[in-house]
């Protein structure tokens, strides 16, 4: 058994002797060695270690070996310097042998686990700070031999306690915890806390961990011990935690805690088990892996199907554990403990500290200080040293000072990241020489001198090592006391040779410590990196400043908000050359751990592009490189936002919910690229839908989840502010959601309103820089305008109203709060007039109006009585008016009693209102208005205004008439004629049947019962003034008020005097009346006549009372029936009062008022019609979004299921307009736009223009009236709501773009048709879907229009749910021309440059002139500044043929025709031109390209394609190929002539839409159009198509009436014959299912090869020879010709039907059906015969061409000198159209197509993307990751990264060329290694780690499918012309079709490794007869292979091979070495090759 051990270990290690050099001394002091002095001890006792190394080898006694090896400890102990000794002797190897040989039977179980002990002990004590024996273990020895070594030990029950024991004790060097797990069996006590401290090798605690699964079920205890104990050790320090976390101890326990099926540890228990998830949430505070995160992710989603929200649940303990783990946001860091430290050694010459300035920062996060004294952080060479005091006080010298300085400001607390800096300006400069910075803020200065610098290298060291001296005896040359324990990790740091600006330092510490500014700070948007909390705390401070200067509160710092806002919008600006170092754990490239390890850091060079850099770099003592990935990072690689708003819509109850949210809001709090993403995919209108839907679940603890995460402090509520305004506006402002939540979160989401503006004490920042921006006081209008919220609730709303007016009390929030109540507070909104669109008609509340109105009045009113607001009001608006406006004519008490105060407030502050109001009627309106709404309120307020008692607190009426004088003595007539109308509802004895106009029947109803105490109440009011208020006697000087109060009681009395009812009723009115008259008789101030009227009534008043008078009786009119003259003496009173006033003014008041409630109520109900117009929109436009869900439940999403996918055919057109590519069919096609809206952003505050200042109209202006006061009023209250009919569309444009042109147009898509609007705006086309213009222009649904504003009749798409969006900026649009469909010339075909088209049919001609013109207008303004080269001209019809030929212009026909005839363009793509001058297009069924039929032979085994017997006569039409038919044509010609019909010969037709759509029956959408052709259901079995050889049997001889000839198909896509989605066509009446289609024998059962053969067919020279005969059958000469059998149905010709002179609707359609079966005959293109092809010379090559690859490839030569050359590895050939040149790439850069003075760069410490012109720098975009990239043309960029993902990049060129991020696409699992882009084609490939290639459509920017390898994926390549794609691991390379699938594989992993592959080209012609792969090799040689069938076995399926054409050698270099082919390309017949010694060569053919 030992040997059996021994022989595995021993061949693994050798056991010879090896010597490792100790490191040199560092440089840093020059310590003075002492005399040398012989040490006997130490010589002895490393010679004993000798000894007893080399006796341990080969003693074999167990008692022996215990005796050496406790010498061996001892010795170790005794003496470090025998580590070494024990190193070099491989004494690791020996106790490693010792441990495996121990498990042989026979031997005391005792003494072998006491040699084991010892062992361990001895391993463990030579490891113990020994920095290179560690290193030594881990690289050579490993830890994985130690756990096989000791593991049997585990499998034994007896040894497993003391086992655990060892590797515990090993862990913490600490033996005496051998046997602590039998202790702690035995023992109810629990060990000693203070004995489980540092862990010094991890790795046995993760061997612990998988030596529990040997516990016998039955043992709970033993596990749970250990997870106590490590569960201590985690929580001892943060060393602990990160090391057990970066050896994936998390991924353990997650594993045996959530996924139970993958872990072999038996069942746990529940004690044990909260342990474990205390560890593990200890273990995810520092951070997990991607893969981890995957893993948890993937199991918190359960169900059969998680692609559907109803199938899948989440587990809520995986919720609940990601809650509380996912705020950890640890950066990367350097961990020091005692006398650790990193020394940075500069390179000689290289950049140091100045005489310019210096600026050292970093950040530093401290565990634990020292007891005394400090620790330094950093020594600049004996220059300058800053250290950490106990008290966490920073301490810093120079060598200008003797003694260092404590900064009593600069303080560092425990436990957090603090950013600190220290900036000493150059000699001479303005301001304290030494500034320190703590997080961004200057706390201290010194006014030191400039240190002395001295010349030459520095070193630089972070950390304490034990070689320095403390700073509190820095000149000291020899090594102090030991420093005391402390521990504190570095994040990043730097040191530059320039004082730093503090706006800089500010920044930086927003940024926050995960930002690595150590990569330079070249991002020119900054902003990206802030957090929503950080950029909050920017926007704050900026807002301070502006605050501060508005306020004339200057402090100096205006300069450095500029600058901040510079900076972040722009970039830092700091010189990379500036930088003397810059260090993170990002930046060491070599190991993790401590020890006085060599690493390197890497410097790139800056904007010049320099030779990267290297800076040595020493770890000493104890420090260790931590580098944990927190769980955002993981959820932004394995998905981003899409992932957590998954989670969110999968939650199902209130507790899921609330944690989701906390998951969601948590990771964007930290996250700066989640919070991107979110943004980008319109995240939080997609969280808002989702809310909507389950606001019922949301609690009170998910409330406050949101709105925390959107700035609310519920602790201190005075620090809440919005840190997030695009999710507040779109989540806390969705009224809709909050609406349906319980009540108790209702209140307090009104509440919020309140802490943010009232409470918070950055109230008005949230006012001023977000919610006053928001609209706020119209959104709370329009909700109170709807039955949202209950009426228990309604108070609340109007208070959180009444909270936002109150704080942003200007003109733009008043004016909407007084248009609401102008309309609402007169009646409801229930009238037609009143209506909203039908479908938000729910919404809408009808009954409630008028109060919800009056308590927004009494809101309006409470908010003016408060200083200021009155004058803002009044400067604002015109306040005289707007009473009148609210008060109406026929008011309710708490209107008027509110409108008398507005009034009376006014009053008391306005000496100049009394005149404005009297000017507008306003006292008028209020005597005829007032009386129908008095009250008790109304009488108070009344009298109020009459006295002047209003004041800020409402009414101050405290019932002391007589100290008050008669303020407003205006009102007391309103007074009067209420006192005249109540005395008269007093006297009528029946209530009822009062007919008086004046009075409201509710109100009568409403306050009649009031009235007989509201006029006691009246009278005695006026009783008690007259007789104590001589200003108010005074009054009754004028005869007019005298008048109306005489009127008013006489009437009464005549009524009382004659009925004896109302005398009994109203006798204490009665009373009180008389008393007032008798007053007033007897008052002075009454003139004769009117005293003379108030005796009269006394009397009448007497009479009444049965009282005996001798008054003169001829004073009382005689009069018996006052009831019958109540209307008319009530009529000539009103009259009387109307001329007192003056009919004239008060008419025109009344007139104007009226007219101004009419037009606001019209502009309100606009406005209300639009804002829920707006919202259907908003809800429209957000189930759009889908697009985020589909990528994460469809393949390769996480959640995506084992579901069959189905498979469309692409509209996306390749070359020549060919169509093969597939999508799936199960996602739907939308282009949602992408939100450019962010939250993040910085800005600095404009005051200015935030402030509206309205002049008021003195009172005294000449005209004074309403003319004065804004006549055009009405008008501007009507234009701020104008007609836009195009509101619902504006939503779907590109930011900033604006309509210039809309038409309602019909997409053609095959047979089908979609109805859509075709937008023209300024910068972008668009096609929307399901739109269309009314009769009226406004935007509807096409669902709900009308049929006749369809232009196309017969079949639409469906247009119920979503519908398609697409859109294209102008300089897309390649090419446009005007077509027909269904022979109306109404069409029109636009061409994009990437490769997608559009085919539009407009209702008219005028119509599509219209936007005909206009594109041709745009197109000439883009081509003034087209940037487009020659190789770019790529037009859907020819490579470098103008966008004229697309318009069908003979010449360019010509042209094409001239360069077929040389052979420079195919036979296919000479077609192809012809179909689409013709006007035929892939986009029209009616119309598709027609092709010809070529071969006859479809029945033998092998084709001759040399052989004419092999081909159809192409003479001749289908219909004439033999001379039967060619007789039956003729008599059909013969017959039809002789009776007068128009002759033909056939009436079919040899290309139609039914056609087209048999051919394609199998692939989508033409399987659906088929079956619509056919009415529904597949033809009869026997007539479908399912044999090739006997579709052409039935074109060409069976069937007269089958003429029909192919389509481009039947050479380009093997798809259409295979039935994919495996539909039942039937069965034949033979018995044959059909299924797939039978191919010819010769084509060995492979759609691919029938395809490949049949293309050469068509290539082939007798097809060149005979086509033109073809083209003129078709186009030509002889298209009409009866000789040639070539005349069709005259419905097939252009101009012989006219649809549009068709009006029954059933004939229109019956004809369109007659279009789709006779099909339409091509326009005529040739008059004149076609010329023929020239055909001598070889024919695959053009005209002039000797020589070809394919052809002449033995004939290639290597040319003698290198084309370019390099200094470094050719990574990539571009080449330069327009000097025709190669350009070598370098690795991490690559050209920019088109223009070679442009090139990106990647791969820098930032993971920048950088992009320089002409060698300068001019954009840099950080955190790219960026690891290959490719450009599909010179717009667009795709990019492979670090973190799997793709992105997608445009460039634009406008002033300067700029780079913008499009798409991010999740999908691959590891780094992506190889991409490349097919613009041709739309596809982009990716190959990954992982080995797997992706395939992605790269207009959608969506994941299509996927092809898998083995290994890594290095290289990939499309062929331009076919679409294949080659993938190569290396070691296998791969073919596949453009739809991957697969056609050969080479594997050359089994030869030598000079054969790896390196590098894959495509050889590239317009066709290729063979098609070649060239594949470059690590040994220097290049293969040419072509791949074909030839040995495939006869009689069966067809088996693709490679055949390698010819191997090129390529010649070696100097010193006969073979360098490794780098990269290829082929360049027309010439094959172009970099290798890794940076030269370029080329292969070339003879001349």
């Amino acid at each position: 058994m030992f040997k059996s051990l021994f022989t595995p270990l021993r061949a693994r290690f050798d056991t010879t002797a090896r010597t490792t050099s100790l490191p040199a001394p560092s440089p840093i002091l020059p310590v003075e060695e002492p005399e040398p002095e012989e040490d006997f001890a130490r010589d002895a006792r490393i010679q004993m270690m000798r000894t007893f190394v080399e006796d341990v080898k080969g003693v074999r006694g167990m008692t022996d070996k215990m005796r050496i090896l406790a010498e061996i400890h001892r010795t170790m102990v005794e003496e470090a310097a025998t580590k070494d000794v024990f190193r070099e002797l491989d004494g690791f190897l020996v106790m490693m042998t010792i441990l495996s040989a121990l498990h042989e039977e026979g031997q005391d179980i005792v003494e072998r686990m006491e040699v084991a002990r010892l062992g361990l002990a001895i391993t463990s004590l030579a490891m113990l700070d020994h920095p290179q024996n560690r290193n030594y273990f881990d690289s050579r020895v490993g830890f994985d031999a130690l756990t096989q070594a000791i593991t049997p030990f585990a499998h034994n029950p007896t040894t497993l306690d003391q086992t655990l024991g060892f590797l515990l004790s090993l862990a913490l060097s600490d033996f005496s915890l051998a046997g602590v797990f039998q202790m702690l069996r035995n023992s109810v006590s629990e060990i000693d806390p203070n004995r489980l401290t540092v862990i010094h090798i991890p790795q046995a605690i993760l061997a612990i961990v998988h030596m529990l699964v040997y516990i016998p079920s039955t043992d709970e205890q033993l596990p749970h011990n250990v997870f106590k104990i490590i569960e201590r050790l985690a929580s001892y320090n943060h060393r602990n935690q990160a090391w057990l976390n970066k050896l994936g101890l998390g991924t353990i326990l997650f594993d045996r805690l959530y996924l139970p099926d993958t872990s072999p540890m038996h069942a746990i228990s529940s004690q044990t088990e909260l342990v474990m998830q205390k560890i593990l949430r200890k273990m995810l505070s520092i951070g997990a892996p991607t893969k981890d995160v995957r893993c948890m992710f993937r199991a918190l989603v359960r169900g059969k199907d998680t692609s559907i929200t109803e199938g899948a649940v989440l587990d809520s303990r995986i919720l609940e554990l990601l809650r509380m783990s996912m705020r950890v946001k640890w950066p990367e860091h350097f961990a020091f403990g005692t006398n650790g430290a990193i020394e940075v050694q500069s390179e000689g010459g290289g950049t140091g500290i100045g005489t310019a300035g210096w600026s050292f920062m970093a950040w530093i996060s401290v565990e634990s200080f020292t007891k005394s004294g400090s620790f330094l952080i950093f020594n600049a060479a004996w220059i300058i040293k800053l250290g950490v005091r106990s008290d966490g006080k920073l301490e810093l010298w120079t060598n200008a000072v003797k003694e260092p300085a404590i900064l009593p400001a600069s303080v560092i607390h425990k436990g957090r990241w603090t950013h600190i800096c220290v900036v000493q300006q150059a000699p001479k400069s303005v301001g304290p020489p030494i500034r320190v910075f703590i997080d961004g803020s200057l706390t201290d200065t010194l006014t030191w001198s400039y240190p002395k610098i001295d010349p030459g290298n520095m070193t630089y060291v972070l950390g304490s090592p034990s070689y320095i001296a403390p700073l509190a005896a820095p000149m000291l040359k020899v090594p102090s006391t030991p420093i005391p324990h402390y521990s504190f990790s570095l994040s990043t740091s730097c040191l530059l040779a320039l004082p730093l600006p503090n706006v800089l330092l500010r920044l930086i510490h927003y940024l926050g410590p995960r930002y690595n500014f150590h990569a330079h700070m070249q991002e020119h948007h900054l902003g990206r990196f802030l957090t929503y909390g950080a950029a909050t705390s920017v926007n704050i401070y900026l807002f301070s400043l502006a605050t501060s200067r508005e306020l004339g509160k200057s402090n100096g710092e205006e300069k450095d908000g500029r600058a901040l806002v510079k900076a972040i919008k722009s970039g830092a600006g700091i010189p990379e050359e500036s930088f003397v170092f810059a260090l993170s754990p990002a930046s060491v490239n070599v190991g993790e751990g401590s020890g006085n390890a060599a690493n390197m850091v890497e410097r790139k060079g800056g904007m010049s592009d320099r030779k990267r850099e290297e800076i040595e770099l020493s770890l000493w003592g104890d420090v260790v490189t931590y580098r944990p990935q927190c769980l955002d990072v993981g959820v932004w690689e394995i998905g981003g936002a899409g992932i957590l708003l998954r989670v969110v819509e999968l939650a199902n109850n209130p507790h899921d919910l609330c944690h989701a949210l906390g998951v969601l809001t948590d990771t964007l709090q930290i996250s700066w690229q989640t919070s991107e993403d979110m943004e980008h995919i319109r995240g939080y209108e997609i969280l808002a839908g989702i809310l909507r839907a389950k606001s019922r679940l949301l609690n009170m603890a998910a409330y406050e989840v949101i709105f925390e995460f959107l700035g609310l402090n519920f602790r201190t509520p005075e620090s809440s502010t919005v840190m997030n305004p695009l999710a507040y506006r779109l989540l806390a402002l969705d009224f809709e959601i909050w609406s349906q939540t319980r009540k108790e979160i209702q209140l307090a989401h009104l509440e919020q309103f309140t802490i943010l503006l009232r409470t918070s004490r950055y109230k008005r920042f949230n006012l001023r820089q977000h919610l006053g921006k928001f609209g706020m006081v119209r959104k709370l209008l329009w909700v109170l305008q709807t039955n949202m919220y209950g009426h228990d609730v309604i108070p609340d709303v109007v208070a959180a109203l009444k909270t936002v007016l109150d704080q942003s009390f200007g003109t733009t929030d008043v004016k909407p709060v007084v248009a609401y109540l102008a309309v609402n507070l007169h009646g409801s909104q229930g009238s037609s007039n009143n209506a909203s669109p039908t479908s938000v008609i729910s919404y809408i509340d009808r009954m409630t109006t008028r109060e919800k109105a009056e308590q927004v009045l009494d809101a309006l009113t409470s908010l003016l009585s408060a200083p200021g607001k009155l004058e803002k009001f009044t400067a604002a608006l015109p306040l005289s008016r707007i009473c009148l406006l609210l008060l109406g004519d026929n008011p309710s008490p708490v209107t008027a009693s509110h409108i008398l105060y507005i009034v009376g407030l006014t009053l008391t502050r306005s000496s100049s209102f009394n005149r404005k109001f009297e000017l507008v009627s306003g006292w008028a309106v209020l005597r005829n208005v007032l009386p129908v709404a008095w009250d008790p309120s109304v009488h108070v307020a009344a009298f109020d205004v009459l006295l002047g008692r209003v004041t800020v607190g409402m009414s101050s009426h405290n019932g002391l008439a007589g100290s008050q004088k008669i303020v407003c003595p205006y009102i007391f007539p309103a007074i009067l004629m209420a006192l005249d109308r109540g005395l008269g509802i007093v006297a009528r004895s029946d209530m009822s049947n009062c007919s008086d106009s004046l009075h409201n029947t509710h109100t009568t109803v409403r306050h009649g019962l009031a009235v007989d105490p509201a006029m006691e109440v009246l009278l005695e009011e006026l009783i008690d003034l007259h007789s104590s208020n001589n200003g108010f006697r005074e009054l009754f000087k004028s005869q007019q008020i005298t008048a109306l109060l005489v009127e008013a009681c006489k009437t009464f009395a005549r009524i009382i005097n004659v009925d004896q009812d109302v005398r009994i009723r109203a006798t204490r009115i009665s009373e009180k009346m008389a008393h007032l008259v008798l007053m007033l008789a007897l008052d002075n101030y009454v003139d004769a006549a009117n005293k003379q009227e108030l005796l009269a009534i006394i009397r009448l008043v007497e009479e009444s009372s049965g009282q005996d008078t001798s008054m003169d009786t001829s004073l009382v009119p005689s009069n018996t029936n006052g009831h019958a003259n109540y209307a008319r003496r009530r009529s000539q009173t009103t009259r009387r009062s109307l001329q007192i006033i003056g009919d004239r003014t008060y008419q025109k008041s009344v007139t104007r008022i009226h007219e101004w409630q009419k037009t606001i109520a019209r502009t309100e109900r606009k406005r209300l019609r639009k804002m829920f117009q707006d919202l259907q929109e908003h809800h429209r436009q957000a189930e759009r979004l889908t697009q985020w869900r589909t990528g994460l439940t469809m393949e390769p999403g996480l959640w995506s299921t084992s579901v069959e996918r189905k498979w469309r055919l692409d509209e996306t057109e390749g070359p020549y307009r060919i169509r093969k590519k597939l999508e799936p069919e199960q996602v739907k096609i939308l282009s949602v736009k992408v939100s450019e809206e962010v939250s993040r952003d910085v800005e600095e505050p404009d005051f200015e223009s935030q402030s509206v200042v309205q002049v008021e109209v003195p009172p005294w202006a000449e005209a004074y009236e309403f003319s004065a006061t804004g006549a055009n009023d009405d008008e501007e209250w009507a234009e701020e709501v104008g007609e836009d009919k195009h509101r619902r569309v504006r939503r779907d444009l590109e930011p900033g773009d604006v309509i210039e042109a809309v038409k309602t147009a019909t997409r053609i898509i095959g047979v089908d048709s979609s109805p859509g609007l075709l937008i023209l705006g300024k910068t972008h086309l668009y096609m929307l879907d399901g739109l269309v213009e009314g009769g009226d222009g406004e935007v509807i649904e096409a669902k709900d229009a009308p049929k006749n504003l369809f232009s196309v009749p017969g079949s639409m798409v469906e247009l119920d749910g979503i519908q398609r969006a697409q859109r294209w900026p102008y300089e897309q649009v390649a090419a446009f021309g005007k077509r027909t469909c269904l022979f109306r010339d109404v069409a029109l075909e636009i061409y994009f440059r990437d490769t997608r088209s559009l085919l539009v049919v407009f209702g008219s001609k005028q119509d599509r002139q219209t936007i005909h013109t206009r594109l041709l207008a745009i197109q000439a303004a883009l081509s003034v500044n087209d940037p487009t080269t020659p190789s770019m001209l790529r037009t859907p019809l020819l490579n470098k043929v103008s966008a004229k030929l697309f318009s069908g212009f003979r010449d360019e026909i010509y042209t094409a025709q001239r360069r077929w005839q040389a052979r420079e363009i195919s036979n296919f793509t000479y077609l192809s031109i012809i179909n689409q001058a013709a006007g035929r297009t892939p986009s029209d069924a009616t119309q598709y390209p027609v092709f010809p039929w070529v071969l006859s032979n479809y029945s033998s085994d092998t084709i001759d394609l040399q052989s004419p017997e092999t081909y159809r006569d192409l003479r001749k039409p289908m219909g004439a190929l033999n001379p039967a038919r060619e007789e039956a044509a003729s008599a059909r010609y013969t017959s039809l002539d002789a009776i007068g019909e128009k002759p033909f010969h056939y009436g079919t037709h040899f290309s139609s839409s039914m056609i087209t759509c048999h051919f394609l029956m199998r692939l989508e959408p033409f399987t659906h159009m088929f079956k619509r052709l056919q009415g529904g259901d597949w033809d009869i079995p026997d007539r479908l198509f399912s044999d090739i050889q006997r579709a052409y049997r039935s074109a060409s001889e069976e069937s007269r009436g089958d003429v029909r000839e192919l389509i481009p198909e039947f050479f380009t896509c093997p798809e259409f014959l295979i039935n994919a989605s495996n539909i039942d066509f039937g069965t034949q009446n033979n018995g044959e299912k059909i299924h797939d289609v039978k191919l010819p024998p010769w084509a060995k059962q492979d759609p691919l090869l029938f395809i490949i053969q049949h293309r050469r067919a068509l290539e082939s020279e007798y097809v060149s020879e005979h086509l033109p005969a073809w083209i003129d059958l078709i186009w030509g000469c002889k298209q009409r010709d009866p000789d040639a059998f070539n005349v069709f149905h005259p419905l097939s010709y252009e101009g012989s039907v006219d649809l549009d002179s068709i009006s029954d609707e059933i004939e229109r359609e019956a004809t369109v059906g007659i279009i789709h079966n006779f099909g339409q005959t091509p326009r005529k293109i040739f008059p004149h015969p076609h010329p023929p092809r020239l055909l001598h010379g070889i024919h695959t090559l053009s005209l002039g061409t000797l020589h070809g690859i394919e052809e002449d490839h033995q004939l290639l030569v290597q040319c003698q000198k290198p084309v370019r050359e390099l200094n470094t590895p050719v990574a990539y050939l571009s080449v330069d159209a327009f000097s025709e040149r190669v350009l070598p790439c370098r690795a991490n850069m690559l050209y920019v197509p088109a223009f070679a003075h442009e090139y990106v760069s990647w791969g820098w410490l930032d993971q920048s993307l950088r992009l320089y012109s002409d060698r300068k720098l001019i954009q840099c975009y950080e955190a790219a990751f960026c690891t290959c990239a490719t450009f599909p043309d010179s717009e667009t960029l795709v990019t492979g990264s670090q973190d799997s993902k793709l992105r997608i990049w445009r460039l634009t060129r406008r002033d300067q060329t700029a780079i913008s991020l499009l798409y991010i696409l999740t999908g691959h699992q590891q780094p992506v290694l190889s991409v490349v882009a097919s613009r041709a084609w739309s596809l982009v490939v990716s190959g990954s780690e992982d080995g797997c290639a992706m395939l992605w459509e790269l207009n959608r920017a969506q994941y299509v499918r996927k092809i898998e390898h083995d290994a890594p994926i290095h290289s990939v390549a499309i062929n331009e012309s076919t679409g294949y794609i080659a993938t190569c691991s290396r070691e296998k390379l791969c073919l596949h079709t453009i739809n991957a699938h697969h056609i050969v594989t080479l594997n050359v992993g089994g030869g030598p490794p000079d054969l790896r592959i390196t590098s894959l080209a495509f050889h590239e012609r317009e066709w290729s007869n063979l098609g070649v792969l060239a594949t470059g090799t690590v040994g220097g040689t290049i293969a040419l292979r072509t791949w074909d069938t030839n040995e495939t076995p006869e009689g069966e399926r067809a088996q693709w091979q490679f055949r390698t054409l010819r191997t090129l050698k390529c010649r070696p270099a100097d010193g006969g070495f073979t360098s490794m082919i780098t990269a290829l390309r082929f360049i027309g017949e010439c094959l172009y090759f970099g290798q890794d010694n940076g030269k370029v060569y080329s292969w070339d053919l003879p001349e």
